[in-house]
């Protein structure tokens, strides 16, 4: 379970910051406004992710009934990575503001 949780914040890292997907990314968000929150949230991004991985491995890993709570799961699992990754890069920017005052 925890390879496919790991999978899904991997997708939702690369479908929302992945530079090689920015083209198709900015079209798509171009077509709708829904499609353009749906790249900006992690959350949201971690469950549909969490849906396509979960279904892969219900029909190929014989993944049981938790293929249903999968996508809470991903989700849940996805904001949190992320907030910790802004929450480390917050402090990395601070720490190097307070170097370059000190100078």
């Amino acid at each position: 379970m925890i390879l496919p949780l790991l999978a899904c914040i991997g997708l939702m890292w690369i479908l929302k910051y992945g530079t090689i997907l920015n083209r198709p990314r900015s079209y798509l968000c171009s077509l709708h406004p829904i499609i353009k929150e749906l790249f900006s949230c992690s959350l949201c991004l971690g469950f549909w992710s969490g849906a396509a991985v979960g279904t892969f491995c219900w029909k190929y890993c014989h993944m049981g009934a938790e293929a249903v709570l999968f996508p809470l799961a991903s989700a849940a699992l996805s904001w949190f990575c992320d907030c910790l990754c802004d929450y480390i890069q917050l402090q990395q920017l601070r720490a190097e503001r307070d170097l370059d005052t000190k100078k």
